[in-house]
Formats: C-alpha cells, structure tokens, sequence
C-alpha cells in the first residue's frame, strides 16, 4: 500500500512540473515600453482583466452590466459572475490599494490563472484514469493520461501564462464533474441511497459552479443526463436504491448553487428563455431533469409505469423538441438560439477562429495540431470503451465514453471544445492502453520488461504530443514559435490603446471604433467605450457591425455620421485589415462582395481595386485612394494622431520595402475650413508636411478644390500647425495656392476643433 501510494505521489509531482513547463515556456507575456509588469494581448483575458479589476475595485461586487461595451448604449455582461468572483476573491488580499498600481498589478495577476487551473487538470486527470483503470496497470495509465493532457497542444494554448480566460477553469470542472459522477455511478453507490446522495450533492454542486462559469457549460450537465438516461432504463428493470437520489440531487443541487448567478443574471429580463446567455431556461433545464427522478422514489417494481417510466420520459423530451422547431414563442425561439450558436449556423460564431473545424472542409490537420497525434486512436479507444461498457454494463465506462463521444463530435466543428475533450481523450486512450497490455499479458511481466515497456510508452506519448514538443524545441532552443499575441497587429493595437488612455476625454462616454478582435483591449487597455467586441452581436447588433460597415464606406460623410452614431472619436486601424476583408464584408455589405474580391472565394480571392476606395484601405494609405501614392482627396474629418512604432513585415503597401505600420489611430475631428474668393473655376490648393517622430513616419498632405459660380473655393483641413496633434506634428506651415495667389497659412488647433472658418489673405 505504501508502495503504491509513493509511486503515485510521484507521478503526480512529475505531472505537474512537466504540465506547468511548457505553459511557462510558450507563454503568452508581452514585455512593452511604459508598463511596470507584462502584459498579455488575449481578448478574452483582458476583459476578465477588466472585470476583476472592477471587483476589487468596487468592494468585491461583480458587475453585471457594462458601460463600456456596445457604445453608447452600454450592454449586460455575457459572461456569468462565478469565475471572477473566484478570481477576484484569491487576489482581494493581495491587491495594491493605490489604483494605478492595481492595474498594473492585477493584469499578469489575472493573466497566470489559466496556468494554474491548467495545471491541476493534469493531475486530476491523472488521478482519474489511476482510479478508473484500478490494478495492475493505474500508476502507469496515470502517467500515460497525465502526460497526454500536459502536453495536449491545445490545452496549453488554452492554459500557458498569459491566458487568463475561464476555459482551463471550466474544464477542470467538467473534469471534476466526471469525476464524482464516476463515484456516484459505482453499483456501490447506486445500491445505497445515502452514499448516491453524497455523490449527487458533490455532482451537483460542480455542475453549478461550471454553469455559474460559463453558461456554455450546460453540455456538460447534458453529457452527464445522457448517462443518468441510461441509467434509468436499467432501473425500470432492474431498480436501484440509490438512483432517484443520485438524479434529484444532482439536479437540484445544480440549480441551489447556480441561483446565485441566475438572481444576478440581467439576462434574465431581456431574454428570459436564452440558452446562450443565463436565463429561466437554466432553471427550467435543471427542474425538468430533477422532474425524470422525482417519481422513481415513488415508483416500485413491479410497477407497469416504472417499465414504461423510459419511454415516457422519451416521449416527452420528443414533445419538447417538436415544440422547440415549430413554435414562435421566447422560450422556443431561446432554443434555437442555442443550437444555431453550437452549430456554428449563428452568423457571428460560425466566422471567429474558435469556431473553425477540426475535421472537414479547409481543416486541413487542425485535429492533430490541436489534439496531438494520439488523436488517431481515438476513434479505437472510445469505441472499444463504449463496446466495454455495453457488455460489461458499467455506466462508468458509459460515462467517459459519452462524455468523450460527445466533445469529440462538437470539436469537429468547433475548435473551442477541443481543450474541454483533451482531458477525457487522455482518459480513455490511457485506458485502452492499459486494456490493450492486459489483452497482451505484459501487466504481469518481469519488472526488468515492464520497466522497458513503460519507458517506450512514455516515450511514444511524449512523441504524440509532437505539435507541442516541436515548439518547446523552437522557444528553448531560441527560435520563435510565434502565437497570436505576438502579432505585430495585436502588439500595435495595444500600444494604441496605451496611447489613447493618456488622452483626456473631451466629451462624457466617448469610444473607439475598431475591429471587433481589439474590443476588449479598447476597454481595459484604452479606458473607453468600444463599439465592437468578440461577444460578437450578442451585446448589441449594429454596434457588431459597425467597423465593417464603417471600413467598407466609400464616402466619408456617411462614415463620420456612423462614428457619431456610436460617439466614436478615434478610429484603431491595424495592420491585419486586409486580412478581415471577407468577414468585414460578410457583416458590412454581403451585397458588394464582388466588387472588393475576385475569384469567389469564400475564404480568400484576390482584392479588387475598387477596394482602395473604401475607408478602411484610405487609412492604410494615409488618408488618400490606392497603393500609388498621393491619389484623389484625403480625409476632411479624420486626421492620423499615432502610428505605431513597430512594422508588420508581412503587409507591404506601396513597394516590398514599404511595410504599413501595426496600428495607426485616427481622430474624428471637425476641421477648419479654409475659404478663398476669386474668379470662379479657379484652384485651391493647400499642401504641407507632416511628421509623426516616433514612428519615423512622413506624410506629405494636400488637397484641392475649384471655386464655385460665386468664385468662393473651400478646403477642409483636419490638421494644425501650431502644435502637435497627437503624436504628429507640421513641418512647416500650410502652404497655399489660388490662382495667382500663394503663401502660407497657420492652422490653428481650435479651429479644426470647432470648425472654424480660416480666409485666405486677399493679397
């Protein structure tokens, strides 16, 4: 016994620094100029930044709604509270009480959660299979299982240092979930009432919590009622003491430890039926499954009801369905709402990079860069362990495979379950290894042959693994296994942001409009509202829109009314523009697709020219039309402010050696109009030099216009020369040319801000 439990301290002390190494060393922390600690670039982390923030901030409370999101309007948060109530409430004793410190503070505080959550996974996953698996084999299938899951590519993108979203969290729940409901499954417990009780409680409680965490999580409680069903079929033929406990207390545990969450839900008033957002339907959910268990207290072999209790059961969640796809009611319609989001139907989740397949169309190997190679057995492994817990009739086997089944069908087409199913994937092919060396007698080997046997199937797991090895590779051995926030784009934005935060706000609620990937970064980063975020359209439609119906303008007026619409005084820009152009215009203008990109392709195709005439590239070419040069007439209400000091090397404008700047950000401003009067038909044109030093950029800015029948000729300049603009700068002052006039002019800053009128000297 000794034995035996110092072996599995070890294993599990080995899991964990192998688990914790490559999240430290394929870290997601960004060292940049100005902040005191790193910082991270992941959307998702820098709301949960944000949102912590303001739960210390405000003594604890987690706020349901956001004034920052879905400008001007503001929106209810998407995100249940659990998570950072969590989070906030381990980082409470710790936080700096000066604000500006605290947020400095709390961002690579938050951003190292993920680390540690993805961390204790590993080992319960090892723990799990030790259990499941039993003797002779379970220190080695703890190993094989632990190693897997350390290793899985994506469970340490989801878990390395830098990421602070909830998914590593959620999943080490659903783990735990499987977990209790493996104890509460054993024929020992479903045979004694109190001990399915305890095991319902602890199920239950677990349940919640995930829910409470990520609404999303209600798979996991319905994975879990797959296997609770099958239960009850076995009951009405052969009854089991413990089971209607086993399933009230599960259901009603969930829903008393989700209630919390549910009471605080603002959701609940807006859409009260939602699947994808908590609501009633969470509730109702859980009180219709304790509702299945219910009668079986009551029901007693050889009851006729209690044979027939499945099919009635059956019966009426058939009902339900047919009511849910015919009917036009909330609750209905919330139904729909859910599958369209997991179906990846939903016109916002099917194009997000979390949605993309693993397996099918454009998936290429996704599945083995994100699984691991082990991946490839996993089809043998499940099937063998369903095949198992059919003939053996062990719902705990059950319980896995389904759970496995179930995730692996969903990763398919979502790629955000893939870090959810690398836990039990671990699971079930670390069982079928140890199967499979029973099957081949070499449980029972010499030590000296078991010892050979276990280092080479450790050595295969490692190499399983490869996709995650061959970057650990690359960072130690210093090359750049380059991840997402490396970007140049992603690093650009948040230099931007960093910038606008310096700039005082000239009017209450003012935003930033840019692509919906920098949201978050606008929010927490910025300290202002933005227009579009990655919750997508469910804050708010038109706000979802906005940058792509505001990048795909062709005339500026209509633009500037847009930017007013949502208060929007700076417009972020980033070098990965051209890349977006296909979702820009599924969600800005589906209807001019080939006017901006030939080919047809859906994903790619070759840009139009007619694009250059769109707001969106006029930004990338400093205001003006095209790749050329200084083409047609620039901006009259935008005016460039930053650029940022780092170049994206993949995005040549102009030539192979012009590459366009990671972010710029433009100010909407209303310009001072310059008025000459002379003979009409005759020209107006200004031209001056502009420079921004720290980006070591020079722009050279003109523009031009004929008078009209009254001989008056008008120019609308949205820049200064008596000072800086942002970080830009005049180098020298406006020159001028009307006929037979010419000079220099002074722009003063208040004018472009009020629109002042400028005449131009008679003589």
């Amino acid at each position: 016994m000794q034995r035996r439990h110092t072996a599995l301290a070890l294993v599990l002390a080995l899991v964990a620094l192998v688990s914790w190494f490559p999240r430290e060393a394929l870290h997601r922390r960004v060292e940049l100029l100005g902040h005191q600690e790193w910082v991270t670039t992941d959307p998702d982390t820098l709301y949960h930044v944000r949102r912590v923030e303001r739960a210390l901030a405000e003594g604890g409370a987690v706020a349901a709604f956001d004034e920052r999101l879905n400008a001007p309007e503001g929106s209810a948060i998407p995100w249940p509270p659990y998570y950072t109530q969590l989070v906030s409430a381990l980082l409470a004793p710790f936080a700096p009480a000066d604000d500006n410190q605290r947020r400095a503070w709390v961002e690579p505080a938050v951003a190292s959660f993920a680390c540690a959550f993805s961390v204790l996974g590993s080992l319960l996953v090892a723990l799990a299979a030790y259990v499941l698996v039993g003797p002779p084999l379970r220190v080695l299938a703890a190993l094989i299982a632990g190693l897997l899951h350390a290793f899985s590519p994506v469970a340490v993108a989801y878990g390395k240092l830098g990421n602070g979203d909830h998914h590593a969290f959620v999943s080490l729940l659903a783990l735990a979930l499987l977990v209790c409901l493996s104890r509460a499954l054993t024929s020992t417990s479903l045979e004694d009432p109190r001990r399915a009780l305890r095991w319902g409680i602890a199920s239950g409680a677990v349940a919640g919590v995930a829910v409470g965490a990520w609404v999303a999580s209600t798979l996991y409680i319905v994975q879990a009622q797959l296997v609770l069903g099958l239960a009850v079929i076995a009951h009405s033929r052969r009854p089991r003491a413990g089971l209607a406990a086993l399933g009230l207390a599960f259901h009603l545990t969930a829903l008393l430890a989700l209630a919390p969450a549910l009471a605080a839900s603002p959701w609940r008033e807006s859409t009260p039926w939602s699947v994808v957002n908590l609501s009633w339907f969470h509730a109702a959910f859980l009180v219709a499954g304790a509702l299945v268990f219910a009668p079986l207290l009551a029901l007693r072999a050889p009851s006729p009801v209690l044979r027939a209790w499945p099919l009635i059961v059956l019966a009426s969640l058939l009902a339900a369905a047919g009511a849910a796809v015919s009917l036009d009611t909330a609750w209905a319609r919330g139904v729909r709402e859910g599958f369209a989001w997991a179906s990846r139907t939903d016109a916002f989740m099917a194009r997000i990079g979390e949605s993309r397949r693993l397996i099918g169309e454009g998936a290429g190997d996704a599945v083995f860069t994100d699984l691991g190679y082990g991946a490839a057995l996993l089809p043998l492994a499940l099937g063998w362990m369903l095949w198992s817990a059919w003939r053996e009739r062990c719902l705990v086997l059950a319980l896995w495979g389904v759970a496995a089944l179930v995730l692996a069908v969903q990763s398919a087409s979502q790629a955000r379950f893939a870090e959810a199913l690398s836990a039990p994937m671990a699971v079930v092919l670390a069982w079928a290894l140890a199967r499979a060396l029973q099957r081949l007698k070499l449980a029972t080997a010499r030590p000296a042959s078991a010892l050979a046997t276990a280092a080479v199937l450790v050595a295969l797991t490692l190499l399983a693994q490869w996709p995650t090895l061959d970057k650990l590779v690359q960072r130690v051995g210093g090359g750049r296994a380059s991840g997402p926030s490396e970007r140049p784009a992603m690093l650009g934005a948040r230099l931007a942001c960093d910038w606008i935060a310096q700039q005082p706000q000239l009017a209450p609620g003012e935003s930033v409009l840019a692509s919906w990937s920098h949201g978050h970064a606008i929010e927490w980063a910025a300290q202002r509202a933005s227009v579009a975020t990655n919750f997508g359209s469910y804050v708010g439609e038109r706000g979802f829109s906005a940058p792509a119906r505001f990048f795909l303008r062709e005339d500026e007026a209509s633009a500037i009314a847009l930017l007013d619409e949502h208060r929007a005084r700076f417009v972020l820009v980033d070098g990965d523009l051209p890349g977006t152009l296909n979702t820009l215009i599924e969600h800005g203008a589906p209807e001019r697709r080939e006017r901006y990109v030939g080919g047809g392709a859906e994903r790619g195709g070759m840009v139009r020219p007619e694009w250059f005439l769109t707001l969106g590239a006029r930004a990338l070419f400093d205001g003006y039309l095209g790749p050329r040069g200084v083409d047609g007439a620039p901006f009259e209400h935008l005016r460039l402010v930053w650029v940022a000091p780092i170049r994206d090397a993949g995005r040549p404008l102009r030539s192979p050696r012009d590459f366009a700047p990671a972010a710029m950000v433009w100010e909407r401003v209303p310009g001072a109009l310059v008025e000459a009067r002379g003979a009409s038909g005759e020209e107006l044109g200004l031209e001056f030099e502009l420079v921004f030093p720290v980006a070591d950029k020079a722009l050279r800015w003109r523009a031009s216009a004929r008078a009209d029948e009254l001989g008056v000729a008008r120019v609308r300049v949205p820049y200064a020369t008596d000072g800086a603009f942002g970080e830009g700068r005049a180098r020298s002052r406006l020159r001028y040319r009307f006929g037979a006039r010419s000079g220099e002019l002074d722009i003063a800053e208040s004018a472009v801000r009020s629109g002042g009128v400028i005449a131009l000297p008679t003589r």
